[in-house]
């Protein structure tokens, strides 16, 4: 072998040395100590760093060998995410909307979350990510007031349906049974969809849905669902009965007549703000001219009348119900109520 090759292959070796060196220990390494132990000067050290950290790290998008002043360290179990920007403030957006939902006994939950995210990025991503942290600011307001267990309970949920079990919980002081079919947050808070089971075998045939603030002590039962141990058959029948069942729902609320609401707007910015909300998958918002009128909205096929009347009333005048008769009679008798009961002496 020539000296020339024989250079070379010390070269190789030595690249491969402290590679593998980094695989074993991460670190972090002294430049100082690490260039006497391969008998080479600190700058030639520097110089093999520079050219693993262009051949690894800059060609893969990754930090596998981070140096800093005096030091070099391996990531390589980390294998840190190479993230667009696109994909880091969603990552971040996440992580901050999860956090008021683990209020309590979940903020260790929480932390834990972070510290792992932060274990997948690059030192300049974790620190972007906590400077933006105190810029951000999330409204609390809504929330339930309980929700240290949601995590916990969540859990159980999920585990319940992968295995087609039930549920036993206490719900407004009595045990109950439930065969769940998915879950559902709206109004900032988680809401359970399924069968209340009069016993473990015996189900009512309506889904309901049920707080998960409002239930206690939920256990993951071993009864299996009673329709059925096959996942395969199981599973789609659970998930299309949950979407139409949200469908029907404005918010989170699920009565028991089925009706098309058609209300009329009279003001044009309220018509504009209507507008720039998904209220509902099914809405139908359109620009109309009918008297005053500048624009309508139609929620078809819903059951949820307390939460449309709640939404009507919230724009005043600005909107009319129009359609069904008997609902739009029905507020105009909850109108005069309020006025003439709660504010009929104008004082």
């Amino acid at each position: 072998m020539s000296k020339v090759h024989q250079v070379h292959a010390k070269y190789r070796d030595r690249l491969i040395g402290i590679i593998a060196e980094l695989l074993r220990d991460p670190g972090p390494h002294g430049i100082k100590d690490a260039a006497k132990r391969y008998g080479i000067s600190q700058e030639k050290l520097r110089k093999d760093l520079n050219y693993l950290i262009k051949k690894l790290n800059h060609v893969n998008k990754k930090e596998y060998i981070i140096r800093g002043r005096g030091y070099f360290e391996g990531n390589f179990a980390r294998a840190v995410a190479n993230l667009s920007p696109e994909v880091r403030l969603y990552l971040f957006l996440a992580l901050r909307q999860v956090q008021p939902m683990l209020k309590g006994e979940g903020e260790k939950a929480y932390r834990e979350l972070l510290e792992h995210a932060y274990s997948v990025l690059s030192e300049e991503d974790v620190r972007r990510l906590k400077e933006w942290s105190d810029f951000y600011f999330v409204s609390e307001y809504g929330y339930p007031q309980s929700r240290s267990h949601f995590y916990q309970s969540l859990q159980e949920v999920f585990e319940a349906i992968r295995f087609n079990k039930m549920l036993r919980f206490k719900h407004k002081g009595n045990i109950r049974y439930f065969d769940p079919f998915g879950v559902f947050y709206a109004k900032h808070t988680f809401y359970l969809i399924g069968h209340l089971m009069k016993t473990p075998d015996v189900s009512y045939k309506k889904l309901i849905h049920i707080r998960l603030d409002r239930i206690q002590d939920m256990v993951r039962t071993i009864h299996s669902s009673p329709l059925g141990r096959k996942k395969e058959e199981v599973w789609p029948y659970k998930r299309n009965h949950v979407q139409n069942y949200i469908r029907q729902m404005l918010e989170a609320e699920h009565g028991r007549n089925k009706c098309d609401y058609v209300i009329r707007i009279y003001d044009q910015n309220v018509f504009q703000r209507i507008q720039e909300k998904q209220w509902h998958p099914d809405q139908v918002i359109r620009p109309i001219e009918a008297g005053e009128a500048v624009g309508e909205i139609i929620f078809p096929g819903m059951t949820s009348w307390m939460e449309i009347k709640k939404w009507v009333l919230g724009w005043g005048s600005a909107v009319e119900l129009i359609k069904p008769a008997e609902k739009r009679k029905e507020l105009w008798e909850e109108i005069k109520t309020m006025f003439l009961k709660r504010y009929g002496s104008g004082g």
